[in-house]
């Protein structure tokens, strides 16, 4: 063999060499796989895990939807005082679970309502069927109570049928609820800015609140009717009708006195809140036909808007027990 011929056979054995250590070396990392792409799997992988173990459970199903309060409607006299611990407070969770709560918050806004020392005192100054919000507050959430002003007559008055509530604001006084003899309003105001008929210094007084919606029912009748309404009598003391009733007694007899005038502790103009109303057609004076004047129409159709009722309106006499 020449020379020649035995050197290219030897680079041709030396290229098949290098190639089957090529080969034999891709099969062996397709065998084995890479160490460094294998540790990277592998990290990821410890990583995934850890995120899962350390990732908080999910608590959705324990998160609170709402808290609700029961009773959450509480009626209650003027004057009431009520127990917080009456209210039970539960928080309802989004999983259906409920639990009852402690370390409850009340509160509100109103100023009929007064939350001191765990309990609710209503106002001595609100009237039946008045309302008042309180709050029920927990962390974010809340809840309301309503509570509902119901003066029923039973519970004012006592075995002897005086009325225990005298300064409230819906006393009931007529011929079978009494005012004691000694009982005067404390918050009397003369009657400023008002038209009177009268110059009896104690007949022109009414409590404050009266007063006011007196004042703003006149000013209204004039501004809207050009009505000129006056002031006849207001307030009057016990000893006052003592006198008034003794002198419709002397002058008509019992009988007929007691059909239109009340005994003394049975006036509600004892209570300072009642006024009676007259107009120069009237020539000032008291009579059943201010109602059939158009002033008098008109104050039968308002009246409720400032707070007053016409008392003894025509027809009502059974109940009433007053015949004008």
């Amino acid at each position: 063999m020449s020379r020649k011929r035995k050197q290219k056979r030897q680079r041709f054995i030396l290229i098949i060499s290098l190639m089957f250590i090529v080969l034999l070396i891709v099969i062996i990392k397709s065998m084995i796989g890479n160490p460094k792409q294998d540790l990277n799997t592998s990290q990821t992988s410890q990583e995934n895990i850890n995120e899962q173990t350390d990732k908080p459970q999910s608590t959705n199903d324990n998160e609170i939807s709402e808290i609700k309060v029961s009773p959450n409607i509480c009626t209650a006299n003027t004057g009431a005082v009520i127990d917080l611990n009456n209210f039970k407070v539960e928080a309802f969770h989004k999983s259906g679970k409920k639990e009852e709560l402690n370390n409850i918050v009340f509160s509100t806004d109103s100023d009929l309502l007064k939350i001191v020392d765990n309990t609710i005192t209503v106002s001595d100054r609100v009237l039946t069927a008045d309302t008042a919000k309180v709050t029920v507050n927990y962390k974010e959430y809340n809840s309301d109570i309503t509570i509902k002003v119901f003066n029923d007559l039973e519970s004012n008055i006592d075995e002897n049928a005086l009325v225990t509530n005298p300064s409230d604001y819906d006393v009931v006084v007529n011929k079978e609820r009494h005012l004691s003899s000694s009982y005067v309003p404390e918050d009397l105001v003369p009657l400023d800015g008002i038209p009177k008929s009268l110059q009896n210094p104690e007949v022109n007084q009414l409590r404050k609140v009266a007063y006011d919606a007196l004042k703003e029912l006149f000013a209204v009748a004039k501004e809207e009717q050009s009505f000129d309404l006056y002031a006849r009598s207001g307030y009057r003391s016990y000893n006052t009708q003592v006198s008034l009733y003794g002198s419709y007694v002397s002058n008509h007899g019992q009988e007929a006195a007691d059909k239109f005038s009340a005994k003394p502790g049975q006036s509600e103009h004892q209570t300072g809140l009642a006024m009676d109303i007259t107009c120069p057609s009237m020539n000032y004076q008291l009579d059943t036909t201010f109602g059939d004047k158009e002033e008098g129409k008109w104050v039968s159709e308002n009246a409720h808007k400032f707070g007053f009722i016409v008392r003894y309106p025509k027809g009502k006499e059974d109940i009433t027990g007053v015949s004008i």
